[in-house]
């Protein structure tokens, strides 16, 4: 379509006022038609899920995405023996931000004739937390499972215990942090204010109730209202919670809402905010997770109790400070290795907080952890008949999503074998050693008492700045004080002893600060391993 001006039209004022006002008229009809014919940011932004997900006349729920984003978990309805609606695990390998390959179920130990569905994954996608039903009358407080990834594929389900959770209703949702020594859930409890409140359960390692979850802490009336809070969703940084709730104020009947934690007591939280119109939509907007860079969040939409609830994804437009660390467990020669990969925090006042776990992939060594920004990390792997290693993360600087690559390389105990502490630390040129290096200097003492067999002699180790008589002296003070930290813990000083060896046997080259990091080390060399 065009706009004709005549020659004249300057030159007659009727001709002019008509002539304009055509114009004008045509120009504000192709205005409105075009946005209307365009859509919102929004809406470009909430996209539903292929056909292939979205199966017409059936409900999908739960979707559940692993941290590095390249799979999705789902649940999908089907009619069970009693003719209930329950649950099945699908699984769909997402190539390139936007191709979702055709969902396959999972079965073996993962089938249940009374439902199963998937409510988080481990950030290295070996472990999944389950609600499961084993017989048609599982109790509420009986439904919560965890399988780990096997060479021969998915494990047999392990109970999840949590203490005196006692649940009043039927409906219960759980989500576990990231850390995966961290559970959020929302249930209705003596305590409740509302229908469900939120509550928070941590991972008990240690003492007669190790492997068991601790009673619910009720994370406050920050957060929690006299309506319904559900489906929550622990982000990456352990500290941004999403949650839906009916309270009023909404887009819909119920909204993703978001809160941060505020401090480490999981009682104070900012004011939860509403999503807005990129996420809620009129309806039940819920089941909000999303992958560890904070690229797409996955959620579940219906917009009526009469329409089956659909997968949909979003753009997320708030990135979160976090390092996806990933890597290889292998043994000396390379052979990839099942692994237990474990952190914490080294900051000081941090000593056995911050901490986190998960394992290598049984097949391929590969593992994955998310680590929040602020601090810096110890990191090993531990595995049976092999001496543990470990390395350092420093992610105190760290503003935005990262990826760091780091193998692990574990050395079978044998004698002769020298192992780098990469985690004991001193202070510049002096041999007093920093509080940072006391949890890894106590799994050593843990180590000798498990194993009274073992000797070992400390080695330190200088680079090459400065004086060699200076460098061997004050490597020899640091395996004495090492030593020393180890005895004074109830160590046996007869299987210990010290040694300095100065610049002298470099693993790196001394021309740069990198290399010459390390070669200031501390090594355990195993001299026995007779009883």
């Amino acid at each position: 379509m065009k706009c004709k001006f005549k020659k004249n039209f300057r030159t007659s004022s009727s001709h002019e006022s008509a002539t304009f006002a055509e114009w004008w008229c045509f120009t504000v009809a192709f205005l409105l038609v075009s946005i209307l014919a365009m859509p919102s940011q929004a809406q470009k932004r909430f996209e539903k899920l292929p056909l292939s997900i979205n199966i017409p006349d059936q409900a999908e729920v739960i979707p559940v995405v692993s941290a590095d984003g390249k799979t999705l978990y789902f649940a999908r309805t089907r009619l069970g023996m009693d003719s209930s609606t329950v649950f099945d695990i699908w699984e769909s390998r997402i190539r390139n931000d936007s191709q979702f390959a055709p969902p396959e179920f999972i079965g073996g130990n993962l089938a249940s004739s009374y439902g199963v569905a998937v409510l988080s994954v481990s950030p290295d996608n070996n472990t999944l937390y389950l609600l499961d039903k084993l017989h048609g009358d599982s109790p509420p407080n009986e439904r919560l499972y965890v399988s780990h990834k096997t060479s021969l594929g998915w494990s047999i389900p392990d109970p999840i215990k949590i203490k005196n959770v006692n649940p009043k209703g039927l409906y219960t949702d759980y989500a576990f942090g990231p850390d995966q020594r961290t559970l959020i859930m929302a249930v209705d409890r003596d305590s409740s204010i509302g229908d469900r409140d939120l509550y928070v359960s941590f991972f008990r390692e240690m003492g007669i109730d190790a492997g068991t979850w601790t009673m619910p802490l009720w994370l406050g009336s920050d957060i929690n209202s006299q309506y319904t809070e559900m489906t929550p969703y622990l982000a990456a940084d352990n500290k941004t919670l999403y949650f839906s709730s009916n309270r009023p104020g909404g887009i819909g009947e119920v909204d993703v809402y978001r809160s941060w934690r505020l401090d480490d007591s999981w009682q104070n939280w900012s004011k939860p905010e509403d999503l807005g119109h990129d996420v809620n939509r009129p309806g039940r907007t819920s089941f909000y997770s999303e992958d560890a860079a904070g690229k797409y969040a996955y959620l579940t939409w219906r917009k009526s109790d009469a329409e089956p609830s659909a997968i949909y994804r979003v753009k997320v437009t708030r990135h979160q400070a976090v390092a996806l660390l990933m890597g290889t467990v292998t043994d000396a020669a390379g052979k990839p290795l099942f692994a237990q990969v474990r952190y914490e925090r080294l900051d000081r006042g941090s000593r056995g907080k911050g901490s986190g776990e998960g394992r290598s992939d049984p097949t391929t060594g590969n593992y994955q952890l998310t680590l929040p920004a602020g601090c810096r990390y110890a990191v090993r792997a531990e595995k049976e008949g092999y001496f543990p290693t470990s390395e350092n993360i420093d992610l105190s600087e760290l503003k935005d999503y990262e990826t760091i690559e780091k193998n692990l390389r574990l050395n079978k105990i044998e004698t002769g074998v020298a192992i780098t502490m990469k985690n004991v630390f001193f202070e510049t040129d002096r041999a007093t050693l920093l509080p940072a290096s006391f949890a890894e200097l106590d799994r050593v003492i843990g180590l000798l008492h498990d194993h009274p067999e073992f000797k070992f002699q400390i080695a330190g180790y200088t680079d090459s700045t400065g004086s060699a008589k200076h460098n061997e002296q004050l490597s020899k003070d640091r395996a004495e004080a090492v030593v020393s930290y180890l005895t004074s813990h109830d160590a046996p000083e007869e299987r210990l002893s010290a040694i300095g060896y100065g610049p002298a046997k470099p693993i790196a080259t001394n021309t740069t600060e990198e290399g010459r990091a390390q070669n200031r080390r501390v090594e355990f060399i195993l001299i026995s391993n007779q009883p």
